[in-house]
């Protein structure tokens, strides 16, 4: 085990969202005021629910980022965690790398380390997301830190993020303790259909879009507020599209029937010939490692997960390599990284990175090995759109792909079981 130094222990995480990249709207702007609340009680538990979509853990993360620099904050995922997975990934964000696998000694290690900052009149923050899916027994062990204090005053504050209310979950007896903690829960709501404008096109303006008017005009704005319900991810999602395409000047294929392309590449247009072929061009990663290629990978999924799982697209076998470390995506016409909250980190161009826009030539960094990107298609491209899968919606779309493989694998056992018999 080792410690690392205290101010980056206490720091909480950075993410690569700039200010201009936020945009508060009232609901939002309530939420914060509630959750400074809890901080300040000394209750010290609240929730924070609303359905997928909404901005919980865009709100989340920026919320950590207002917190004061020498506090210690852990961001967990609390999905399908097992006890001492779910442990260690306290520990690990407030700054501790352990070697441990018992949960009891995961425990009560962090107990320590709760009351040692509690005592310096600095307890801890956990923000805990996907509180509804997590495991009983994993629920038991934050139920544990939530009951420990020193002075009868609690070591820890918790927030509790979910996709709807769990009033009915904390009402189980063996979580009492964060029950009778509770201050309250807040349900962060939709943007009205003046905020929507507002957000559009105050997004569209930190991406560097002159007239965001001519991109989204009122009438736009108003029926994308009721396609989206309102839901900056699901608004973001749009904008993000929009932008590219005005960024690129060219057409998406998406967006273009067969027939609209048979009848363009029959008129000889030629924006439409360059997006097919394009298209045609994947791009392609070179997996390296001590200098020595071991696996050239095309692309041609939409998403392409990469870990040291053998469900994973692109196989790893590393050991500083988290199981499900980091996701590929093909979106808006460029590829992107994201790295899924991997224990040692994803690096791209030795920086480290939550989300990046990949380009031609990028080395990306996992464990020992060294991934590089070739991609003609992002050749000269300037790095002008981000992309920002929401916490909750990269998990959704993990389990999903976890699913597939999993159905892929039995269906491939199946027909092999099949083929001896026939035997």
């Amino acid at each position: 085990m080792y410690i690392k130094d205290s101010e980056s222990a206490a720091r909480p995480r950075s993410t690569q969202h700039s200010p201009a990249e936020f945009v508060q709207y009232r609901s939002q702007q309530e939420a914060f005021r509630f959750l400074r609340e809890v901080l300040a009680s000394e209750q010290g538990v609240g929730l924070l629910h609303g359905p997928e979509l909404s901005g919980k853990s865009t709100l989340a993360r920026r919320f950590i980022q207002e917190l004061p620099k020498n506090l210690a904050v852990a961001a967990v995922d609390g999905a399908r965690l097992r006890t001492p997975d779910f442990l260690a990934e306290v520990l690990a964000q407030f700054g501790y790398e352990v070697a441990l696998e018992s949960s009891d000694e995961l425990l009560s290690m962090l107990s320590v380390f709760l009351v040692q900052q509690a005592r310096a009149h600095q307890p801890p923050v956990l923000i805990l997301e996907n509180i509804h899916s997590m495991y009983p027994s994993a629920l038991c062990a934050l139920c544990k830190l939530a009951a420990l204090t020193i002075h009868r005053r609690y070591t820890l504050r918790i927030i509790l993020i979910s996709n709807r209310p769990i009033r009915q979950i904390l009402a189980s007896p063996g979580l009492r303790t964060i029950a009778e903690r509770l201050l309250g829960d807040f349900q962060l709501g939709p943007l009205t259909a003046k905020e929507t404008l507002v957000y559009l096109y105050a997004k569209a303006e930190a991406f560097g879009v002159e007239r965001p008017d001519n991109l989204f005009s009122v009438d736009t704005c108003d029926k994308l507020h009721l396609a989206s319900g309102g839901l900056p991810g699901e608004l973001d999602n749009i904008a993000m599209s929009a932008i590219a395409r005005a960024a690129e000047s060219s057409t998406q294929l998406e967006k273009i029937d067969s027939q609209a392309i048979h009848q363009a590449l029959s008129a000889g247009d030629e924006t439409v010939e360059t997006v097919l072929k394009s298209l045609q061009d994947l791009p392609k990663l070179l997996i390296t490692r001590n200098g020595k290629t071991l696996q050239e990978i095309e692309l041609d999924a939409s998403k392409s997960l990469v870990g040291r799982s053998s469900l994973s697209d692109v196989f790893i076998d590393d050991e500083f390599i988290s199981k499900h470390h980091a996701m590929f995506v093909r979106a808006n016409g460029a590829l992107h990284i994201l790295d899924l909250n991997s224990r040692n980190g994803t690096y791209v161009n030795s920086q480290r990175v939550k989300t990046r826009v990949l380009r031609h030539e990028d080395i990306i960094s996992l464990g020992n090995h060294r991934i590089k990107v070739i991609d003609n298609n992002s050749r000269g491209r300037v790095e002008r759109v981000s992309f920002d899968m929401a916490d909750t919606a990269a998990m959704k779309n993990i389990a999903d792909m976890r699913r597939q493989h999993e159905r892929e694998g039995l269906q491939h056992t199946a027909l092999m079981a099949a083929g001896q018999r026939l035997d």
